[in-house]
C-alpha cells in the first residue's frame, strides 16, 4: 500500500473515531439536547443553546446557568425545580440568558430545522416552577413565549414560598390571565416569600405581567412597556389578604390592583405608597388599616388615588377590556379605618373615588 493511501486511511479512522465519541450533548457542541433531569450540580456553559426535550425537566441540585446561555423548551415543556435545588442564572446586559420557544429563530438560530414554517408566540412552552427553591437567582434573563399549562398560565412561578431574585430581567409575549377568576402573571409571585425581589425589570406584550404577593415590597424601577407595546392587563396584581410586616408600594407607571375581598394591613403594620401611586380594587374588594390612616403612609401624597379596577383614567385600561366597562358608585367598597384604640370608620378623602358611600357596619 502507498503511504499516501496509508495517510488516508488513517485520518479516515481517526475522524470516524472523534465521530463516535461526540454524542447529542457533548459539551463541544453548541446545541445542546437535554433529556434528563438534573441531579448533580450543572452548569450550563457559556454560547451553547440547551434544547429541553421532555415535559418536564426536574432540577434537584443546584443549575448554574452562565452569561450567554439560550435555553429552548418544546412545546407544553416545564422546568420544575425539586428538592434542595436553586437556578443560578447570572446574565450579563451584553450577554443575557434567553428561556425561550423551540420555534423562536432570533435567538439560538433555526433549531427545529424548519425554515420559517412556525413562529413563536404566547404560551409555547409551560413555566419554570422554583417550588419552594430559596435562593434562585435572575440577573439579565429574558423569559419569551411562556405560560402555555391552562392550569397555570405563568412564565415564571415563585410558588410554594419560595424565595427568588430578578434583576434586570425581560417578561415578553407570555401568557398570564385570569384563572379561576384569579389573576396570575407571567412572573407569579403571589405565593412567594415576601424577601423576593423585582427590580428594574421590564414587562410588555403579557396578558398580565406580574402577581405579588400582598406582603412584598416593590419600587420604581420597574417598566411595564417597550416602546409602543405594552401589556393587555397592565398593572401590578396583588394577591393574598394580611400584611404583617411594613412594606412599600412606589411603583407609579401602572396601577397596583387589590384582588382580595378585604387587605388587612395589620396592626401598628405601615404600608407606604409612593407619590402617583394608584391602587385599584376589584368588584367588592377593600382595605382594612387595623391602625388607622397614619399606618397608610402617604395616603394623600401627591397623585395618589384609591379607585375601581374599571377605571381607566388612571394608569390606564388595568383590566384590559377597553371600553366594555366603565367605573361607578359601590364598585368596591372602601377603606375601613379600624384604629383599634379609638374610633373606627371608613375614610372619606376626595382621592378616594368609586368606592360603596354606605358600605356594610362592621
Amino acid at each position: 500500500m502507498k503511504l499516501q493511501e496509508i495517510s488516508i486511511l488513517s485520518f479516515i479512522i481517526l475522524l470516524i473515531g472523534i465521530t463516535s465519541c461526540n454524542p447529542i450533548g457533548d459539551t463541544h457542541n453548541s446545541n445542546i439536547t437535554v433529556s434528563t433531569d438534573i441531579k448533580s450540580p450543572t452548569t450550563w456553559e457559556s454560547g451553547k443553546t440547551y434544547i429541553i426535550d421532555k415535559d418536564n425537566l426536574y432540577i434537584y441540585e443546584d443549575l448554574t446557568i452562565e452569561a450567554g446561555v439560550t435555553i429552548k423548551i418544546m412545546s407544553g415543556g416545564n422546568i420544575i425545580i425539586k428538592g434542595e435545588g436553586d437556578i443560578i442564572a447570572n446574565g450579563t446586559k451584553a450577554n443575557p440568558i434567553v428561556f425561550t420557544s423551540v420555534k423562536d429563530d432570533n435567538h439560538g438560530d433555526d433549531t427545529n430545522k424548519d425554515g420559517d414554517n412556525t413562529i413563536p408566540a404566547a404560551g409555547d412552552w409551560g413555566c419554570i416552577n422554583l417550588n419552594g427553591s430559596q435562593n434562585s437567582t435572575f440577573t439579565y434573563c429574558q423569559f419569551l413565549y411562556g405560560g402555555r399549562d391552562n392550569s397555570n398560565p405563568a412564565t415564571v412561578d415563585v410558588s410554594s414560598e419560595a424565595t427568588a431574585s430578578f434583576s434586570n430581567c425581560v417578561f415578553a409575549h407570555n401568557s398570564g390571565g385570569l384563572l379561576n377568576n384569579i389573576y396570575v402573571g407571567a412572573l407569579n409571585a403571589s405565593n412567594a416569600s415576601k424577601n423576593t425581589t423585582i427590580t428594574n425589570c421590564k414587562f410588555y406584550g403579557n396578558k398580565v405581567p406580574v402577581t405579588i404577593n400582598a406582603e412584598m415590597s416593590i419600587d420604581n424601577t420597574n417598566t411595564f412597556s417597550n416602546e409602543s407595546t405594552a401589556n393587555i392587563c397592565n398593572g401590578i396584581f396583588v394577591s393574598g389578604s394580611n400584611v404583617t410586616s411594613d412594606i412599600s408600594w412606589l411603583e407609579d407607571e401602572v396601577a397596583f390592583v387589590v384582588t382580595a375581598s378585604d387587605l388587612e394591613i395589620g396592626i401598628n403594620t405601615k404600608l407606604t405608597l409612593g407619590n402617583n401611586v394608584v391602587i385599584k380594587f376589584t368588584e367588592h374588594s377593600s382595605m382594612t388599616v387595623m391602625s388607622g390612616e397614619g399606618c397608610l403612609v402617604n395616603h394623600d401624597g401627591p397623585g395618589v388615588f384609591f379607585t375601581s379596577l374599571k377605571d381607566d383614567e388612571h394608569k390606564g385600561d388595568t383590566n384590559g377590556d377597553g371600553n366594555e366597562t366603565i367605573p361607578s358608585e359601590a364598585d368596591w367598597t372602601g377603606i375601613y379605618l379600624d384604629n383599634w384604640k379609638s374610633a373606627r370608620q371608613y375614610a372619606n378623602w376626595p382621592n378616594i373615588l368609586y368606592n360603596d358611600p354606605h358600605p356594610p357596619v362592621k
